[in-house]
């Protein structure tokens, strides 16, 4: 049931998403709500819509009815979902020369553009880019 609980709340928080040090994987950010609120979350937050803001609002309104351990991981699980979600949009952000010089064609399709970036020798992208793709998790 964990396991499936995580899936959804993995598809979930991706489906609601369009990215200092490297930010925590979106399955590692949900696995860690799986583990620590799966039961908290069958328990208080049926029926709410398993995306981010409001599982994180749920969490947050019925913190009087959840466990500890839920209420310790939560927060910090949410924070590294939202730093993830804001690395990926400085990415594009940071790449934007790039992706004119080497994806023109790509242009206006975000996964296009993503996956001719990564296959651009690393040499031929800006310092900025390069790092913005791997906080981004694209790495």
């Amino acid at each position: 049931m964990v396991r499936a609980l995580s899936l959804a709340l993995f598809v979930a928080v991706v489906a609601a998403s369009p990215a200092a040090a490297e930010t925590m994987s979106f399955e590692n950010a949900t696995t860690i709500l799986a583990e620590s609120c799966g039961k908290d979350i069958e328990a208080n937050c049926l029926g709410v819509s398993l995306d981010a803001p409001r599982l994180k609002e749920c969490l947050s309104r019925n913190q009087d009815s959840i466990s500890a351990q839920c209420r310790a991981n939560y927060i910090s699980a949410f924070d590294a979902i939202q730093k993830r979600i804001a690395a990926r949009y400085a990415a594009m952000k940071a790449c934007e020369r790039d992706k004119g010089k080497l994806c023109a064609d790509a242009a206006g399709k975000p996964g296009e553009t993503i996956a001719c970036l990564l296959k651009a020798p690393t040499k031929s992208l800006g310092w900025g880019c390069n790092q913005a793709l791997t906080q981004a998790g694209y790495r």
